[in-house]
């Protein structure tokens, strides 16, 4: 059994980034590298600077060049050479998973600010690496989990509300897929698959509302518990479960997805929440869960069907569905019962889906 569990030190609340430079004093680190990109630095550069500078802590800023793959974070460690004691990633998804890799070259600590609640990025151990074309290539686990994670509810007020909703998306996923990899009965599984079970009822119980509440900048503490199941609670979930828990076909679903262009610029939740309805229709679940299902997606602003996924009013030919399956399925994340699934019965579920 394998697990990783993190970070060390977890910080919710307003202003949290204030507490950075105190940390980092205490820490012993003296020479920071931030990787960041240019909106997730403007979020947090006042605050950040700040703490910094006030405890006299050298810093250098290198800015995310659009994904998180091994060439930029090769291009970043030979632009800021080896003498750094710490890496803060500060964004995000994407770009926390480059500042893991900055981190694992390197090989120092690694401290998150997340300035999206838009997947659990920000407190697990692994990196999902894509190619400069922003295809998935893996999903790679290092050996340094994140020491630290800040999550300023100060800085995260002003993110967009769709990447919430694509938090609430991919946290709302972790029981379906875990239960579909789950092998023993375990106290350690057992108690991953509780803590995804938990993570999603918070989301189904009160995302809708979140949403709302989000949206007009309103401090509700349901807000809270919804930023903690999307930040901390997923990660647990692979972290105690290790990779048997960590994903089935949705978010297989969700890499194959990658590979098409017009798919690119839809975010994380959307494509994986799309997935899981795919995922669904595969186990041969009831209608009417299916239905219940599709309400909540549309309840949290999350798509359902192709167009809402796509923008584009028809799935594509037959030769895409099937190149889209195949990908899906050479998956490693692909296992249990649907390991015994074909691309023809792949290409029939998307097709149900849009038949809901």
């Amino acid at each position: 059994m394998l697990t990783q569990l993190a970070p060390g030190y977890y910080l919710h609340k307003p202003d949290a980034v204030a507490d950075l430079g105190a940390l980092l004093s205490a820490s012993g680190y003296r020479k920071v590298l931030i990787v960041s990109g240019s909106r997730s630095y403007q979020a947090a550069q006042t605050a950040l600077e700040s703490t910094l500078n006030h405890y006299g802590i050298s810093w250098r800023l290198s800015r995310y060049q659009g994904e998180c793959s091994d060439e930029n974070c090769l291009q970043i460690v030979k632009e800021v050479g080896a003498d750094w004691n710490v890496v803060v990633g500060v964004g995000g998804g994407k770009v926390i998973d480059l500042s893991k890799l900055v981190a694992w070259e390197l090989t120092v600590p690694l401290i998150t600010v997340p300035t999206l609640i838009s997947t659990c990025a920000a407190t697990t151990s692994n990196a999902v690496v894509y190619d400069t074309a922003g295809r998935v290539k893996e999903s790679r686990v290092g050996k340094i989990a994140p020491q630290m994670t800040l999550v300023d509810d100060t800085i995260l007020r002003g993110s967009p509300k769709s990447y919430f909703a694509s938090g609430l998306g991919d946290t709302l996923v972790k029981p379906y897929e875990a239960m579909v990899g789950a092998t023993t009965n375990t106290l350690v599984e057992t108690s991953a698959l509780k803590l995804a079970q938990i993570a999603a009822d918070c989301v189904r119980d009160h995302g809708v509302e979140g949403l709302k509440a989000f949206a007009h900048e309103t401090s509700l503490p349901l807000v809270t518990d919804l930023t903690d199941a999307v930040v901390l609670m997923g990660s647990l979930v692979g972290g105690l479960g290790g990779a048997v828990l960590r994903g089935s076909v949705a978010h297989a679903f969700h890499n194959a997805l990658t590979m098409l262009p017009e798919v690119h610029d839809t975010l994380h939740g959307e494509k994986v929440a799309y997935g899981l309805l795919v995922q669904e229709v595969l186990l041969d679940r009831s209608k009417d869960s299916i239905h219940a299902l599709r309400d909540l997606l549309i309840g949290l602003e999350l798509p359902v069907s192709w167009a809402t996924l796509t923008r584009l009013p028809y799935l594509p030919d037959l030769s895409v569905l099937r190149k889209l399956a195949d990908w899906t399925l050479a998956s490693p994340l692909v296992k249990g019962r649907l390991n015994t699934i074909d691309a023809n019965r792949v290409v029939e579920a998307i097709r149900e889906v849009e038949d809901f």
